[in-house]
Protein backbone atom coordinates (compact mmCIF):
# COMPACT_ATOMS: atom_id res chain seq x y z
CA UNK A 1 0.00 0.00 0.00
CA UNK A 2 2.73 2.36 0.97
CA UNK A 3 4.80 1.52 -2.31
CA UNK A 4 1.13 2.42 -4.26
CA UNK A 5 0.78 6.12 -2.90
CA UNK A 6 4.51 6.67 -3.38
CA UNK A 7 4.16 5.52 -7.35
CA UNK A 8 0.63 7.82 -7.65
CA UNK A 9 2.25 10.64 -5.75
CA UNK A 10 5.45 10.59 -8.16
CA UNK A 11 2.79 10.41 -11.18
CA UNK A 12 1.36 13.68 -9.98
CA UNK A 13 4.49 15.32 -9.92
CA UNK A 14 5.48 14.72 -13.23
CA UNK A 15 2.45 15.45 -14.55
CA UNK A 16 2.10 18.80 -12.95
CA UNK A 17 5.79 19.23 -14.27
CA UNK A 18 4.39 18.22 -17.61
CA UNK A 19 1.38 20.51 -17.41
CA UNK A 20 3.69 23.96 -16.68
CA UNK A 21 5.49 23.03 -19.40
CA UNK A 22 2.96 23.32 -21.98
CA UNK A 23 1.77 26.63 -20.81
CA UNK A 24 5.24 28.38 -21.32
CA UNK A 25 4.80 30.26 -24.74
CA UNK A 26 6.57 33.15 -26.22
CA UNK A 27 5.61 36.78 -24.29
CA UNK A 28 6.59 40.30 -23.63
CA UNK A 29 5.22 42.79 -21.23
CA UNK A 30 5.75 46.60 -22.30
CA UNK A 31 5.02 49.23 -19.56
CA UNK A 32 4.64 52.93 -19.86
CA UNK A 33 5.14 54.51 -16.46
CA UNK A 34 4.39 58.20 -14.84
CA UNK A 35 1.87 58.90 -17.76
CA UNK A 36 0.85 62.63 -16.98
CA UNK A 37 -1.41 65.34 -17.67
CA UNK A 38 -0.82 69.16 -16.82
CA UNK A 39 -3.20 72.05 -17.68
CA UNK A 40 -1.80 74.90 -19.56
CA UNK A 41 -1.44 78.99 -18.60
CA UNK A 42 -3.23 82.02 -19.72
CA UNK A 43 -1.52 84.58 -18.73
CA UNK A 44 -2.00 88.10 -19.79
CA UNK A 45 0.69 90.59 -18.76
CA UNK A 46 1.01 94.33 -19.58
CA UNK A 47 3.18 97.02 -19.40
CA UNK A 48 2.87 100.75 -19.92
CA UNK A 49 4.60 103.56 -21.13
CA UNK A 50 2.84 107.55 -21.10
CA UNK A 51 3.06 111.04 -22.01
CA UNK A 52 1.34 113.64 -21.00
CA UNK A 53 1.16 116.34 -23.21
CA UNK A 54 4.32 115.33 -25.25
CA UNK A 55 6.06 115.19 -22.34
CA UNK A 56 7.15 111.11 -21.15
CA UNK A 57 6.96 110.35 -17.58
CA UNK A 58 10.36 110.09 -16.74
CA UNK A 59 11.89 108.92 -12.92
CA UNK A 60 8.30 109.78 -11.81
CA UNK A 61 8.13 113.28 -13.10
CA UNK A 62 6.46 114.92 -16.74
CA UNK A 63 9.42 115.61 -18.60
CA UNK A 64 11.86 114.15 -16.10
CA UNK A 65 12.23 117.06 -13.59
CA UNK A 66 10.49 118.14 -10.56
CA UNK A 67 8.08 121.35 -10.97
CA UNK A 68 7.72 123.33 -7.39
CA UNK A 69 4.45 124.66 -7.18
CA UNK A 70 2.62 126.52 -4.55
CA UNK A 71 3.99 126.32 -0.85
CA UNK A 72 6.78 123.86 -1.84
CA UNK A 73 3.94 121.59 -3.50
CA UNK A 74 5.44 119.02 -6.33
CA UNK A 75 3.07 119.77 -8.82
CA UNK A 76 3.96 117.25 -11.93
CA UNK A 77 4.82 113.85 -10.84
CA UNK A 78 3.29 111.11 -12.39
CA UNK A 79 3.35 107.54 -12.21
CA UNK A 80 2.08 105.40 -15.37
CA UNK A 81 5.10 103.93 -16.86
CA UNK A 82 5.56 99.98 -15.61
CA UNK A 83 7.42 97.06 -16.75
CA UNK A 84 5.27 93.71 -17.63
CA UNK A 85 3.32 92.86 -14.90
CA UNK A 86 0.18 91.68 -13.69
CA UNK A 87 -2.19 94.76 -12.96
CA UNK A 88 -3.29 95.94 -9.66
CA UNK A 89 -4.66 98.81 -8.27
CA UNK A 90 -1.44 100.80 -8.26
CA UNK A 91 -1.13 100.61 -12.41
CA UNK A 92 -2.96 103.59 -13.40
CA UNK A 93 -2.79 104.41 -16.91
CA UNK A 94 -3.67 108.15 -15.62
CA UNK A 95 -4.17 109.83 -12.85
CA UNK A 96 -4.62 113.56 -13.25
CA UNK A 97 -6.05 116.19 -11.18
CA UNK A 98 -5.76 119.49 -12.89
CA UNK A 99 -6.47 118.92 -16.78
CA UNK A 100 -7.56 121.62 -18.98
CA UNK A 101 -9.38 121.82 -22.20
CA UNK A 102 -6.65 121.11 -24.87
CA UNK A 103 -4.69 118.49 -22.90
CA UNK A 104 -4.08 115.26 -24.16
CA UNK A 105 -2.49 112.09 -22.94
CA UNK A 106 -0.98 108.84 -24.81
CA UNK A 107 -0.45 105.44 -23.25
CA UNK A 108 1.79 102.67 -25.27
CA UNK A 109 0.44 99.33 -23.87
CA UNK A 110 2.03 95.86 -24.37
CA UNK A 111 0.50 92.93 -24.27
CA UNK A 112 1.84 89.46 -23.61
CA UNK A 113 0.36 85.97 -23.23
CA UNK A 114 2.61 83.14 -21.71
CA UNK A 115 2.71 80.17 -23.75
CA UNK A 116 -0.69 79.85 -25.27
CA UNK A 117 -2.35 81.22 -28.46
CA UNK A 118 -5.48 83.63 -27.00
CA UNK A 119 -8.18 85.88 -28.04
CA UNK A 120 -7.88 89.38 -26.80
CA UNK A 121 -10.73 91.56 -25.54
CA UNK A 122 -10.38 95.07 -23.91
CA UNK A 123 -12.84 96.55 -21.76
CA UNK A 124 -14.02 100.24 -20.50
CA UNK A 125 -15.41 100.62 -17.69
CA UNK A 126 -16.96 104.55 -16.67
CA UNK A 127 -16.64 104.49 -13.08
CA UNK A 128 -17.89 107.88 -11.83
CA UNK A 129 -18.47 111.19 -13.45
CA UNK A 130 -19.37 113.65 -10.89
CA UNK A 131 -20.02 117.58 -10.36
CA UNK A 132 -17.77 118.14 -7.48
CA UNK A 133 -18.89 122.30 -6.86
CA UNK A 134 -20.19 125.26 -8.55
CA UNK A 135 -17.74 127.93 -10.04
CA UNK A 136 -19.08 131.14 -11.32
CA UNK A 137 -18.56 130.30 -15.09
CA UNK A 138 -19.86 126.95 -14.35
CA UNK A 139 -23.30 128.55 -13.29
CA UNK A 140 -23.50 130.72 -16.10
CA UNK A 141 -22.56 127.99 -18.13
CA UNK A 142 -24.91 125.58 -17.18
CA UNK A 143 -27.57 127.85 -16.20
CA UNK A 144 -29.16 129.24 -12.78
CA UNK A 145 -30.49 126.88 -10.48
CA UNK A 146 -28.79 123.81 -12.60
CA UNK A 147 -25.26 124.50 -11.25
CA UNK A 148 -25.68 125.00 -7.66
CA UNK A 149 -26.88 121.11 -7.09
CA UNK A 150 -23.83 119.63 -8.02
CA UNK A 151 -23.49 115.60 -7.06
CA UNK A 152 -22.98 111.93 -7.89
CA UNK A 153 -23.30 110.99 -11.59
CA UNK A 154 -24.01 115.24 -12.66
CA UNK A 155 -20.94 115.58 -14.13
CA UNK A 156 -20.10 117.15 -17.55
CA UNK A 157 -16.18 115.93 -18.15
CA UNK A 158 -17.56 112.30 -19.76
CA UNK A 159 -18.75 114.35 -22.53
CA UNK A 160 -15.74 116.16 -22.87
CA UNK A 161 -12.79 113.41 -23.00
CA UNK A 162 -12.43 111.64 -26.24
CA UNK A 163 -10.48 108.54 -26.62
CA UNK A 164 -8.81 106.75 -29.54
CA UNK A 165 -6.98 103.25 -30.03
CA UNK A 166 -5.10 101.86 -32.68
CA UNK A 167 -2.98 99.30 -33.14
CA UNK A 168 0.72 100.50 -32.91
CA UNK A 169 3.85 98.87 -33.36
CA UNK A 170 5.68 100.15 -29.95
CA UNK A 171 7.04 103.48 -31.19
CA UNK A 172 4.35 105.82 -28.93
CA UNK A 173 2.98 107.38 -32.28
CA UNK A 174 0.01 106.94 -34.38
CA UNK A 175 1.13 105.77 -38.13
CA UNK A 176 -0.10 105.85 -41.39
CA UNK A 177 -0.48 102.16 -41.42
CA UNK A 178 -1.96 101.32 -38.51
CA UNK A 179 -5.36 100.56 -37.33
CA UNK A 180 -7.53 102.80 -35.59
CA UNK A 181 -10.85 101.35 -33.50
CA UNK A 182 -13.54 104.05 -33.99
CA UNK A 183 -13.32 107.14 -31.11
CA UNK A 184 -15.71 108.87 -29.16
CA UNK A 185 -16.56 110.50 -26.15
CA UNK A 186 -16.54 108.04 -22.68
CA UNK A 187 -19.77 110.16 -21.75
CA UNK A 188 -21.88 107.63 -24.48
CA UNK A 189 -21.39 105.30 -21.17
CA UNK A 190 -23.89 106.11 -18.06
CA UNK A 191 -21.86 105.29 -15.19
CA UNK A 192 -21.47 101.64 -14.65
CA UNK A 193 -21.50 100.88 -18.50
CA UNK A 194 -19.07 99.47 -20.21
CA UNK A 195 -17.67 99.18 -23.63
CA UNK A 196 -15.85 95.96 -24.39
CA UNK A 197 -13.54 96.08 -27.43
CA UNK A 198 -12.58 93.50 -29.77
CA UNK A 199 -8.41 93.56 -30.15
CA UNK A 200 -8.23 89.97 -31.43
CA UNK A 201 -11.23 87.44 -32.01
CA UNK A 202 -12.68 85.29 -34.20
CA UNK A 203 -13.86 87.77 -36.90
CA UNK A 204 -11.81 90.79 -35.52
CA UNK A 205 -7.91 91.40 -35.23
CA UNK A 206 -6.68 95.07 -34.91
CA UNK A 207 -3.04 94.15 -36.09
CA UNK A 208 -3.80 91.93 -38.75
CA UNK A 209 -7.65 92.96 -40.15
CA UNK A 210 -7.61 91.15 -43.46
CA UNK A 211 -6.79 87.54 -41.38
CA UNK A 212 -8.16 87.81 -38.05
CA UNK A 213 -6.09 85.42 -35.82
CA UNK A 214 -5.75 84.34 -32.26
CA UNK A 215 -3.20 86.50 -30.35
CA UNK A 216 0.19 84.51 -30.20
CA UNK A 217 1.36 83.37 -27.16
CA UNK A 218 4.90 84.29 -26.56
CA UNK A 219 4.92 87.67 -28.31
CA UNK A 220 4.42 90.94 -27.58
CA UNK A 221 1.90 93.07 -29.27
CA UNK A 222 1.14 96.92 -28.74
CA UNK A 223 -1.62 99.11 -28.73
CA UNK A 224 -1.83 103.29 -28.34
CA UNK A 225 -4.47 104.75 -26.19
CA UNK A 226 -5.22 108.89 -26.81
CA UNK A 227 -7.02 110.92 -24.90
CA UNK A 228 -8.21 114.34 -25.25
CA UNK A 229 -9.97 117.17 -23.51
CA UNK A 230 -12.07 118.28 -26.39
CA UNK A 231 -11.79 117.49 -30.04
CA UNK A 232 -9.67 114.62 -31.00
CA UNK A 233 -8.72 114.40 -34.89
CA UNK A 234 -6.45 111.29 -36.37
CA UNK A 235 -3.70 113.20 -37.75
CA UNK A 236 -1.09 110.04 -38.78
CA UNK A 237 2.67 110.11 -39.34
CA UNK A 238 4.47 108.26 -42.04
CA UNK A 239 5.62 104.90 -41.00
CA UNK A 240 9.36 104.83 -40.05
CA UNK A 241 9.84 101.18 -39.35
CA UNK A 242 11.72 101.74 -35.92
CA UNK A 243 9.04 100.11 -33.73
CA UNK A 244 9.97 99.84 -30.19
CA UNK A 245 11.57 103.06 -28.88
CA UNK A 246 13.28 104.33 -25.71
CA UNK A 247 10.69 106.64 -23.89
CA UNK A 248 13.14 108.35 -21.97
CA UNK A 249 14.85 109.95 -24.94
CA UNK A 250 12.28 109.20 -27.63
CA UNK A 251 8.47 110.01 -27.71
CA UNK A 252 5.62 111.94 -28.99
CA UNK A 253 7.50 115.03 -29.50
CA UNK A 254 10.37 113.40 -31.30
CA UNK A 255 7.68 113.29 -34.48
CA UNK A 256 4.47 113.99 -32.97
CA UNK A 257 1.46 111.89 -31.57
CA UNK A 258 -0.04 110.55 -34.71
CA UNK A 259 -3.71 112.97 -33.29
CA UNK A 260 -4.21 116.34 -32.36
CA UNK A 261 -6.56 117.75 -29.63
CA UNK A 262 -8.43 121.30 -29.99
CA UNK A 263 -9.82 122.17 -26.80
CA UNK A 264 -12.29 125.18 -28.40
CA UNK A 265 -15.06 123.42 -28.23
CA UNK A 266 -15.23 122.72 -24.79
CA UNK A 267 -16.80 125.32 -22.80
CA UNK A 268 -17.36 126.23 -18.79
CA UNK A 269 -20.01 123.40 -17.82
CA UNK A 270 -17.33 120.49 -16.92
CA UNK A 271 -15.01 123.17 -14.28
CA UNK A 272 -14.54 121.01 -11.31
CA UNK A 273 -15.81 117.72 -12.77
CA UNK A 274 -14.23 114.40 -12.34
CA UNK A 275 -14.91 111.15 -13.88
CA UNK A 276 -12.73 107.94 -13.41
CA UNK A 277 -12.85 104.69 -15.00
CA UNK A 278 -11.58 100.87 -15.21
CA UNK A 279 -9.67 99.38 -18.15
CA UNK A 280 -8.90 95.69 -18.41
CA UNK A 281 -7.96 93.28 -20.42
CA UNK A 282 -9.06 89.87 -21.08
CA UNK A 283 -7.27 86.86 -22.54
CA UNK A 284 -9.56 83.68 -23.54
CA UNK A 285 -7.84 80.43 -24.87
CA UNK A 286 -8.07 79.71 -28.70
CA UNK A 287 -8.05 76.40 -28.86
CA UNK A 288 -11.18 74.76 -28.91
CA UNK A 289 -12.63 77.48 -28.67
CA UNK A 290 -12.39 78.35 -32.52
CA UNK A 291 -16.06 81.01 -32.98
CA UNK A 292 -14.90 82.95 -29.87
CA UNK A 293 -15.95 86.49 -30.35
CA UNK A 294 -16.03 89.85 -27.38
CA UNK A 295 -19.21 90.80 -28.29
CA UNK A 296 -21.46 87.52 -29.11
CA UNK A 297 -24.76 89.22 -28.81
CA UNK A 298 -23.83 92.71 -31.07
CA UNK A 299 -25.66 93.00 -34.55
Amino acid sequence: MKKLLISLFSIAVVGAVAFGATTAFFSDTEISTGNTLAAGEIDLQVDNTCYYNGDACTNGFWGGEANIGVGGSITNTCDCNWELSDLDPEHLFFDLVDIKPGDWEEDTISLHVKNNDSWLCANVTLTSDDDNSCTEPEEEAEGVGICQDPGLGLGDLADEIVFLWWADDGDNVLETDEETLPSGAIGNLGVGQSARVALADSLNDIWNPATPSAFPGGETRYIGKGWCFGEITEAPIAQDGVGATDPVTNGPNTRGAGFECDGAPVGNASQTDSLTMDIGFEAVQSRNNEEFLCNPNSD
